[in-house]
């Protein structure tokens, strides 16, 4: 029994020292990244919205591994100098976060309706002020639930890491099998790990998507 609490330590230290931690850090670079792309893509300009558009379209388009095995791989070619492979895979799941938030950052400010804009302009703010302190609070609200969502799929997708040997979670659980050979319990207790984890947020986010729908709601009545 001690034997498996100390191997179930091992999995939570793990868990997050390496996957929380690499998510958590991911949301944080990602999102002001995002909100700019955003902008960029609700811009008229060609030359802001065509770069931030094809930057989504192409990294939406592409799977994380894939993008953890290039940057991994390529990233020490073009840089010169070599990269760990926990930097490239918080690199990879950053840049890979940016398309995803970017998106759903846009669709906030767009459910936002025009004539709040305009209320705003008519009140003497400039375009940015509009933007700040009028549209951005109220897509914030919108957007929180999906911003939480992906951010709970950014943490799933983090065991993906473990393809280029970043000894998060899942990569932890093969080391310990390779030793103990014994699949069943360490899988299954990690399935339960993650099961755990998941359900509770994602139930809190619902809980936090029907309060902002309800608010909506009472808004519009």
């Amino acid at each position: 029994m001690s034997g498996y609490l100390s191997t179930l330590g091992t999995l939570l230290a793990a868990l997050v020292l390496y996957n929380l931690r690499m998510t958590v850090i991911a949301i944080i670079l990602a999102l002001p990244i995002a909100c700019l792309f955003a902008a960029a893509r609700l811009s008229r300009h060609r030359l802001i919205h065509v770069p931030a558009t094809a930057y989504v379209n192409v990294l939406r388009s592409s799977p994380l591994v894939m993008i953890m095995f290039w940057v991994y791989t390529v990233g020490p070619m073009v840089t010169g100098a070599p990269t760990s492979a926990y930097l490239s895979a918080q690199f990879a799941l950053a840049a890979f976060e940016v398309a995803y938030f970017t998106e759903i950052i846009r669709a906030g400010l767009q459910s936002v309706m025009i004539g709040q804009r305009n209320a705003g302009l008519a009140t003497g703010l400039t375009r940015g002020q509009v933007m700040r302190l009028v549209i951005l609070p109220q897509a914030l609200r919108r957007m929180t639930p999906s911003l939480l969502t992906q951010g709970l799929i950014a943490f799933q997708d983090s065991t993906i890491a473990s393809v280029i040997s970043v000894p998060e979670v899942m990569q932890t659980t093969t080391v310990i099998n390779a030793r103990e050979q014994d699949p069943i319990t360490l899988y299954a207790s990690l399935a339960v790990i993650f099961f755990v984890i998941c359900y509770a947020l994602s139930r809190t986010i619902n809980r936090m998507e029907r309060r902002v729908r309800g608010r909506m709601g009472l808004a519009a009545g």
